[in-house]
C-alpha cells in the first residue's frame, strides 16, 4: 500500500510539474466566477478610437486551436502591408465576436471571414485578394466606426462587410442612452479594458477548494466538466428579473452609427455590404434553448430581444439599398448552426455563412474592370 501511495504521489508531482511547464495557468476560482479576473488582459490593448483592439503579435495555441493577432492588431488576419499592392482587392470585415471567431474560439482558418476570402481567391485566381478581420469580441457599431475611420481607411479597402446585431443591444438596455457620452468609460472617466470582472465559464463544484492549487487536477476537472456557456458576467445578474422591453431610444443610436459607417465607406471609395445578422433567438424558440441565450447581458427578456433584432433589421432596410444587404435571417433559429445565441458553429455554421456571403462579394468583384486588377 505504501509503495502504491508513493508511486501515485510521484506521478502526481511529475504531472503537476509537466502541466505548469507546458500549459497556460488556470485559476479555478476565476473560471467558476468565485473571484474577479482581468478579462482580456492578455489579448487586448487600449485603442484611442475604438476603446480596445487585439494586442499586436499575440498568439493563443491550445491543442488544435490556433488564434493569432497580426502586427496591426487584427484578429485572425494574415500579415499585410499598410500600402495596398497594385492589382489587389482588399476586403474588410467589421463586427463583434461572431465575426472575429471569439467568444467561442475558432482557429484562424475556421472563421467565416477567412473562409470567404479563401473562396474569393479560388474564384479569382488572377486577382490578389487580401482581407482584414477588423472585428473584435464586444464591438458594437460604435467601435467599428471608430476603427474604420481612424485605422482601416489607411489600408485602402475596396469592400466593407458589416455584421452587427447582438452587441448593438448593449445600448438598447434601459437607461443606457442616458449614459451614451460615457460609453465604455469607467467611473473616473477613463477607459481600462483590463479592469477586473466576474465571469463564469464553468459551474462551481464542491471539490474546487480542495484542488484549486493543483494545475494538473484543475485541468482534469475542466476537461471532465461541461462549460456553463454563460460567458462573461458583468453588471447584470443572470438570476435577476429581466425587463419586458428595451429602451426605445436604442435603435436610433444604431441607425446613426450605420449612417456614419455608410458615409465613411463613401469617402474612402469602398463598397459597403451590411449583413442582417442571424441568431438562435426566434419567436418560438423552445425554453430549453432559451437557457443558452445570454439575455442577462442586456437586461431584457426573450421577446424583447426578438423585437430588438427586428428593429435592427428595419433600420438596415431603411438605410441600405436592398442590393447591398446580405440577408441571413433564414439561418436563424437553427440550433446546429449556433453554439449559443449568435456564435456560428464549426463547421456547419461557418460553412452556412461562407456559402451565403462569398457569392455576393464574388458577384460584385466580377462586375469590376478585372483587367485593371490583374497582377503579375
Amino acid at each position: 500500500m505504501w509503495g502504491f501511495l508513493m508511486v501515485a504521489l510521484v506521478s502526481l508531482v511529475w504531472a503537476e510539474l509537466l502541466v505548469r511547464a507546458t500549459i497556460p495557468h488556470r485559476d479555478l476560482y476565476e473560471m467558476t466566477g468565485r473571484k474577479p479576473t482581468l478579462v482580456g488582459n492578455e489579448w487586448a490593448a487600449t485603442d484611442a478610437f475604438a476603446a480596445f483592439k487585439g494586442r499586436p503579435g499575440f498568439a493563443y495555441m491550445e491543442e488544435e486551436l490556433t488564434k493569432t493577432i497580426n502586427r496591426h492588431g487584427f484578429i485572425s488576419t494574415p500579415d499585410l502591408t499598410l500600402k495596398k499592392p497594385a492589382g489587389t482587392v482588399r476586403v474588410v470585415f467589421l463586427g463583434g465576436s461572431s465575426t472575429a471567431g471569439t467568444g467561442i474560439n475558432l482557429s484562424d482558418s475556421e472563421t467565416w471571414p477567412w473562409r470567404v476570402a479563401e473562396t474569393l481567391k479560388k474564384n479569382f485566381p488572377d486577382i490578389r485578394i487580401e482581407f482584414i478581420n477588423a472585428a473584435v469580441g464586444g464591438y458594437t457599431s460604435f467601435e467599428s466606426y471608430g476603427r474604420l475611420w481612424s485605422r482601416i481607411r489607411f489600408f485602402e479597402p475596396d469592400i466593407l462587410v458589416l455584421n452587427h446585431g447582438w452587441n448593438e443591444m448593449s445600448y438598447f438596455q434601459n437607461g443606457k442612452p442616458d449614459e451614451i457620452l460615457q460609453w465604455r468609460e469607467t467611473e473616473d472617466g477613463e477607459w481600462r479594458f483590463n479592469r477586473p470582472r466576474l465571469r463564469r465559464l464553468f459551474e462551481p463544484l464542491p471539490i474546487d477548494p480542495l484542488i484549486r492549487h493543483s494545475q494538473a487536477l484543475t485541468y482534469v476537472r475542466l476537461m471532465l466538466t461541461r462549460s456553463s456557456e454563460q460567458g462573461e458576467m458583468t453588471e447584470n445578474d443572470p438570476s435577476g428579473p429581466l425587463a419586458e422591453n428595451f429602451d426605445p431610444r436604442g435603435p436610433a443610436i444604431f441607425r446613426d452609427n450605420l449612417k456614419l459607417i455608410k458615409s465613411a465607406a463613401g469617402v474612402m471609395g469602398a463598397k459597403l455590404f451590411v449583413i442582417k445578422q442571424p441568431t438562435l433567438i426566434v419567436p418560438d424558440l423552445p425554453a430549453s434553448l432559451r437557457k443558452e441565450c445570454g439575455y442577462h447581458h442586456h437586461g431584457f427578456d426573450h421577446e424583447a430581444h426578438v423585437r430588438a433584432y427586428n428593429e435592427i433589421y428595419r433600420e438596415i432596410d431603411e438605410e441600405i439599398v436592398a442590393a447591398d444587404i446580405i440577408d441571413l435571417r433564414d439561418l436563424s433559429g437553427q440550433k446546429e448552426l449556433f453554439y449559443d445565441h449568435v456564435h456560428p458553429t464549426h463547421p456547419l455554421g461557418v460553412n452556412a455563412f461562407t456559402e451565403r456571403i462569398a457569392p455576393v462579394l464574388s458577384a460584385w468583384i466580377a462586375k469590376q474592370k478585372l483587367p485593371a486588377l490583374k497582377y503579375e
